[in-house]
């Protein structure tokens, strides 16, 4: 039977995350008062503000739910070492990247020492105290269930009540007692919390004892807006208790959305319960982790508090923004360690096959089949048309037309030799994409020949990629009297052609390679090729130069592989220059060494492509 879980702490977990998102949103306006002028925008973030400050306590809430639950029996050991074993490795990692990132504001340079110094004083980035706060909770979690398996329920409750009120007298005490990055004062009220959290899991309230905790928890509410306002209005420079997580304001609130939420009906439902929930849910601390620095970063772009404009109009676009940015960004830390452990995977099955895996010297025995389909593909590319062969040349002299007219007539583009220029970089464009894209669907479109007679099935993708390199050769009829009938010279320097289509080739030939095994697959993949295809066109400089590019956007087309090629067979061709032989040989090795593992890759896992298309 498959195991059950509290759905109710899944609903906790992601809106207790979103009530997160809204304090830091709107922190920063509280501390603005005496600046505004119009105090209503002030009250509407403050009235937020104040409507999740039960977040945090509900966070360890839900920790103590989880992890005090009878049934537990693990050692400390194997408790520590698979939660702090998850927790550590990602702390270390956000913590060097609020580090790197507080650094670039700062321009200065990266220091070990004062990292490390900064991490372990917890003084890297504010927002990460409550990690600190976790670990110490899970440093005693062991003695945690050792207590409440030995003590009554009701004593477990009497101790937890303990630490919350003494962190409340400290405060109204005007202790300050600090420690490792949390007050000391504070943190038996976080253990109380933790033992909170267990106690209403296990204890089923009345319907009177609900109402009444509701009703507390409402003025509880009312009390941390008005006595909040009040303190600042009186006492401007006093602590903001009702705000503190642990204040008796925000802990009946806690107790009462606990609560509420557990009553309303999210109980024990089948394992995984809803896809999405559930998604959400695990990400939470993914995005407690990543959502301020994300904060930030729109900040820096497009300002937002109670100075700029209504709270009620930023705060929820924000808010979905930040949550569906670090939702993002989670999906792709989990898609990175996926193909992590996949690739590690393959790797070990490679080494353990190695000797059946010989792709070139199967290719090279398959060579007069390969040959025939691509003199095949050529044939028929364009049987049954007018024009025949003839569209060869007509295509890309159609889409120069095109280009030509509307960046030379409308946008006017003040480039010497315009329609050569586009020319030049369009042909091998042409060549990047129809392989791709004629690729992506060759193992699918050849399904009956590969389930009739057995032959190495990189042959097709090969043949695709070849008949492609001819079609490209034979195009290059219009662009060299074109080049002369324009009087631009050819020099000695087209003698590096075979250097950059070597290159340009070695970048198609693993794209393809991968395209045409995933589609096999994932047949939604050939679609998703096609329109990666028309983002990356505008995104390599094809149809303009890179000098017209903003440099805040630069480093996109820097990054992009076909960047160098284009700008290579330009200046081969128009400007009579050597290419950059200090970007495109390195680019040859590393080329080199990737169509190796990528060929090992598909030699290995074709195996299965003709069960599967």
């Amino acid at each position: 039977m498959a195991r059950s879980r509290w759905i109710y702490t899944d609903v906790l977990r992601v809106a207790a995350m979103i009530g997160v998102v809204l304090i830091h949103i709107t922190a920063p306006v509280i501390g603005i008062r005496s600046d505004i002028g119009d105090i209503h925008y002030w009250w509407t973030a403050h009235i937020i503000n104040a409507a999740f400050r039960w977040s945090v306590p509900v966070f360890v809430m839900i920790s103590g739910a989880l992890l005090l639950a009878s049934g537990r029996n693990e050692s400390a050991m194997s408790f520590y070492r698979k939660r702090l074993g998850k927790l550590l490795p990602l702390f270390v990692l956000w913590s060097m990247i609020y580090y790197l990132w507080d650094l670039r504001k700062e321009s200065d340079s990266f220091n070990w020492d004062q990292f490390a110094t900064g991490l372990v004083k917890g003084t890297l980035h504010y927002h990460l105290w409550y990690i600190y706060m976790l670990v110490l909770l899970y440093l005693i979690t062991p003695l945690l269930r050792l207590l409440v398996r030995r003590v009554p329920l009701r004593a477990v409750f009497y101790i937890g009540a303990a630490g919350l009120a003494f962190s409340n007298l400290s405060t109204l005490a005007g202790w300050k007692i600090w420690g490792f990055v949390v007050e000391v004062s504070s943190m038996p009220g976080y253990i109380g919390y933790f033992l909170l959290g267990y106690v209403l899991t296990k204890v089923e309230l009345n319907k009177g004892k609900r109402r009444l905790l509701y009703g507390f928890g409402l003025l509880s509410y009312m009390a941390i807006v008005g006595g909040s306002h009040w303190l600042l209005t009186s006492y401007p420079s006093a602590d903001m208790y009702f705000y503190k997580y642990t204040s008796v304001a925000v802990l009946l609130t806690a107790a009462a959305v606990f609560v509420g939420v557990k009553q309303f009906g999210f109980r024990a439902a089948a394992a995984g319960g809803p896809r999405l929930l559930t998604f959400m849910s695990s990400s939470v601390f993914h995005i407690y982790l990543s959502h301020v620095l994300i904060m930030e970063w729109l900040y820096e772009r497009r300002p937002w508090d109670i100075i700029h404009g209504n709270p009620l109009g930023y705060v929820p676009i924000v808010t979905v923004v930040i949550v569906s940015l670090s939702l993002l960004i989670n999906l792709a830390w989990r898609g990175s360690l996926y193909a992590l452990k996949e690739i590690f995977k393959l790797a070990v099955r490679i080494s353990e096959e190695r000797e059946s895996i010989h792709p070139l010297k199967d290719i090279y025995q398959y060579r007069e089949m390969l040959r025939n389909m691509v003199l095949k593909d050529l044939r028929t590319r364009y049987k049954g048309s007018a024009l025949g062969f003839l569209w060869t040349f007509m295509n890309p002299l159609l889409m120069l037309g095109v280009y030509a007219a509307v960046f030379s007539f409308i946008m006017k583009a003040d480039i010497p030799h315009f329609p050569l220029f586009i020319l030049a970089a369009l042909l091998p464009w042409n060549f990047f994409s129809q392989s791709i894209t004629g690729g992506a669907r060759s193992l699918v479109n050849h399904a009956e020949l590969m389930k009739k007679v057995y032959f190495p099935r990189e042959v097709i993708p090969l043949s695709v990629i070849g008949s492609n390199l001819v079609n490209y050769l034979l195009t290059l009829i219009i662009l060299i009297p074109a080049l002369w009938l324009s009087g631009i010279p050819l020099t000695v320097t087209l003698s590096a052609f075979p250097i950059i289509l070597l290159a340009q080739t070695l970048l198609i030939l693993p794209i393809v390679m991968l395209a045409a095994l995933g589609t096999v697959y994932l047949r939604d993949l050939e679609h998703i090729v096609n329109v990666l295809m028309v983002v990356w066109f505008y995104l390599t400089p094809v149809l303009f130069p890179l000098s017209l590019i903003p440099s805040s956007f630069r480093w996109v087309f820097d990054y992009n592989p076909m960047t160098p090629i284009i700008d290579a067979y330009r200046d081969i061709f128009l400007y009579g220059q050597w290419p950059d032989l200090g970007i495109l040989l390195p680019m040859l090795l590393v080329l080199t060494v990737v169509n190796m593992g990528v060929l090992a890759v598909f030699s290995l896992l074709q195996k299965h492509v003709v069960e599967e298309v």
